[in-house]
């Protein structure tokens, strides 16, 4: 089965999407906003010393402080005040900052110098972009495919310094994404449901504490009555949970609410599903074991942010729901302007949008580079009676 890694960059954006085949097993999207990200060197201030959680809060410069957990810095004595390099581990996600170690694998040479020079809290070093973390966790790729000039020649001489496989630069108008059937599981990952060959549903629930997950069996019915339904139904949910959670980036405390099974030897069955699919993940897990009532704790690293938070925002009362970014719309309205300007060459392309659309858009890095592509400007409408979040691609 082929296995290949699609690319596609904008100025701004840039998302990785891994298949096996035609299935779509692994997924990154990467905003450059500045936040810290893992790999990235910080000189920080040890600004408290949390006993309860025998960690250090580290002032990073950042909008929150970093967690540093004392393990993550043997053989020395924090001090509250000291200054000290840290490397992130983990992005910040929700209300939590960013996590930190004091073991610096490989640091650069002049690390010292920078140290020297700066005064803490300073961003010493970023660590490897998305680029060299998609090849160096790809290393058994058939084909990889890049929608951008300047990413397909970095990628390039990435994967030939790798002494990895062929790489081909795709300029179709129809984007990348939407061709391979990616743009579309994006889209579903945003939801809750998850369908499952036999008819039956997961609903994947991220809330402020912990992601619940509800196993449901749908309109499945296995002859056999009940429990053979759970059994077949609980099976092709520990097959597709690894997956969902790998796509959606999701991490930290999941709690499964598998369909109760009575055989004691059937809940083991379905947990050794369940991990025998999260130890072929790079993020390492804990899974145990199911009680009586079908419930499953399993606890995954979180190492970037989830994807529901780099692509939309929260809503609602107490920000209960979530609705895609303005950020995150302008990006689809490029999209949807190249592929609509592609059907007439020469026409006038206007984005009619919400303020807030045609704002992000204003303001995108990417706007320039797709009129670059184009050979022709876009033109830019602010309608007020337009939805937040919506926009039409206009043709003249």
């Amino acid at each position: 089965m082929t296995r290949r890694l699609l690319i596609s960059a904008l100025p701004g954006e840039m998302r990785a999407a891994w298949l096996d085949g035609e299935r779509l097993v692994d997924l990154v999207v990467q905003r450059e906003t500045g936040a810290a990200a893992p790999g990235d060197l910080y000189l920080g201030r040890i600004a408290h010393l949390d006993k309860t959680l025998d960690a250090a809060f580290v002032d990073l410069g950042l909008a929150r402080p970093g967690l540093l957990p004392r393990g993550e810095a043997p053989g020395r004595k924090l001090v509250e005040g000291e200054a000290l390099a840290l490397r992130v581990t983990r992005a910040a996600t929700g209300d939590k900052g960013v996590r930190l170690s004091a073991r610096l694998a490989d640091p650069p040479a002049d690390l010292q110098d920078r140290i020297r020079a700066l005064k803490p809290p300073a961003l010493l070093a970023r660590g490897d972009d998305l680029l060299a973390r998609a090849l160096a966790a790809a290393p058994a790729l058939d084909h990889i495919v890049v929608d951008d000039p300047a990413t397909f020649a970095k990628v390039k001489r990435l994967a030939s310094s790798r002494g990895q496989t062929e790489v081909t630069l795709d300029l179709d108008p129809l984007p990348l994404f939407e061709r391979a059937g990616v743009e579309a599981e994006i889209e579903a990952l945003l939801g809750p449901r998850v369908e499952l060959p036999s008819g039956g549903f997961l609903l994947v629930e991220p809330v402020t504490s912990l992601t619940a997950i509800d196993v449901n069996s749908g309109a499945h019915k296995a002859r056999g009555g009940y429990q053979r339904t759970a059994r077949e139904v609980n099976l092709e949910a520990a097959e597709e949970i690894p997956r969902q959670l790998r796509l959606r980036a999701l991490g930290g405390l999941m709690v499964v609410d598998f369909l109760p099974l009575t055989d004691q030897g059937a809940r083991r069955t379905v947990v050794e599903r369940l991990r025998a699919g999260l130890s072929q993940d790079s993020e390492p897990s804990q899974v145990s074991a199911m009680s009586r009532s079908g419930l499953v704790e399993v606890t995954r690293r979180r190492s970037r942010p989830a994807l529901h938070e780099v692509l939309t925002a929260p809503c609602g009362l107490d920000g209960s729901g979530r609705v895609k970014t303005p950020t995150t719309v302008a990006y689809e309205a490029l999209r949807a302007a190249r592929r609509e300007a592609a059907t007439r060459p020469g026409a006038r392309v206007t984005v009619r949008g919400s303020p807030s659309v045609i704002g992000a858009l204003e303001d995108s890095p990417a706007l320039g580079t797709l009129e670059d592509r184009l050979g022709r400007a876009l033109q830019l409408e602010a309608d007020p009676a337009l939805h937040d979040g919506d926009y039409q691609i206009v043709l003249d």
